[in-house]
């Protein structure tokens, strides 16, 4: 009888010791491709992983790989110093998947030619890389089903962001993602499927004026009462809006010349998409397209224009477009395109 009591003991310590577990890793100038790699499988863990001054070896990139299965985990990782000391990572590949549930995943990166790999599958899963700060980075987030969230913020020059958030079969489906990328030449693709997405991305120039060249994002919603507001203030930049389901909202800015902005609503219900392209508009295009669907509305405004042009197409019921364009010059045109 005693060693039954002892043995259930035992085990109820053991479980104890499982869902305690906690992993630390700190490393400090590890320039000759340092690797850290993390398994957990089981309940409450937590991984912290640091490397400072971390570099690349060769072609050899260091990395730190953290995979946990389970219910409430937490991986935060930090490398490259991230501004403590001046020490910058070049070529460090962050991979992290996580399977559960209330998984937490917090990624700060600094340096160059690094990549945040980050895969959640589970319920209410988080994901924050907070700041790269760098050139030629890549984060990349890819989140399945319930309640998940994705933060990026991204600066400097030549990065990509990729967020792909899937909640079709899941109990509500409420995915959020919002992505602040101050750069030039940068790309931010979001990719959501489901019900109820949210996405809100603020792309701007990293120099003393604000104005970022070359930026490009593409916003995919596919699913109910989806959501996108882009906001991109630079030259020569690119938004494109495409949204199938129903009740979807988008609404794009943009501030500066050159630029292009494209909205597609098709197959859906009470759509709606206001454009707008402020502060000496020139050599700019607005395309909006709504298609196949009831009470549409589509506003698009463009202020100070030259060789711009703004073109709506809506084919359906109750559709409604306003177009208004302020101190028009030359070469500037408005083109309606309404059927039932």
């Amino acid at each position: 009888m005693k060693k039954v009591v002892l043995s259930a003991l035992a085990l109820a310590m053991g479980s104890f010791v499982m869902a305690q577990n906690v992993s630390n890793v700190t490393q400090e100038r590890a320039t000759a491709a340092a690797t850290v790699n993390v398994d957990q499988d089981g309940n409450g863990n937590k991984s912290t992983v640091e490397q400072i001054g971390v570099d690349e070896h060769g072609t050899t990139a260091s990395s730190v790989k953290v995979k946990q299965q389970g219910k409430d985990n937490k991986s935060t990782i930090d490398q490259g110093d991230i501004w403590d000391n001046g020490a910058t990572a070049t070529g460090v590949a962050t991979d992290v998947n996580q399977n559960g549930m209330e998984n937490n995943s917090i990624i700060s990166q600094g340096g160059r030619l690094n990549v945040a790999d980050v895969d959640q599958v589970g319920d209410n899963n988080l994901s924050k890389i907070d700041v790269q700060g760098g050139y030629k980075n890549r984060i990349k987030v890819k989140q399945n089903d319930d309640d998940n969230k994705s933060t990026v913020w991204q600066n400097w020059s030549y990065n990509e962001v990729f967020v792909t958030q899937s909640g079709d079969n899941a109990y509500n489906g409420a995915n959020v993602s919002d992505v602040n990328q101050t750069s030039a030449n940068s790309l931010v693709d979001i990719d959501q499927v489901g019900r109820r997405n949210n996405s809100t991305v603020d792309q701007y120039g990293a120099n003393t004026s604000g104005y970022g060249t070359d930026l490009t994002t593409t916003v995919n919603q596919n699913g109910n009462d989806n959501k996108s507001v882009v906001s991109q203030t630079g030259i020569s930049n690119l938004v494109s809006v495409v949204q199938n389901g129903n009740d979807n909202y988008a609404k794009s800015t943009q501030d500066g010349v050159s630029n292009k902005m494209y909205t597609t609503q098709r197959n859906g219900n009470g759509n709606r998409s206001y454009a707008s392209q402020d502060i000496t508009t020139s050599n700019s295009v607005i395309k909006t397209m709504q298609q196949n669907g009831n009470n549409n509305i589509s506003t698009a405004n463009q202020y100070s224009t030259t060789d711009a042009m703004i073109s709506v197409t809506q084919s359906g019921n109750g559709n409604n477009s306003i177009v208004n364009q302020t101190l028009v010059d030359s070469n500037t045109s408005v083109i309606v395109n309404q059927s039932n």
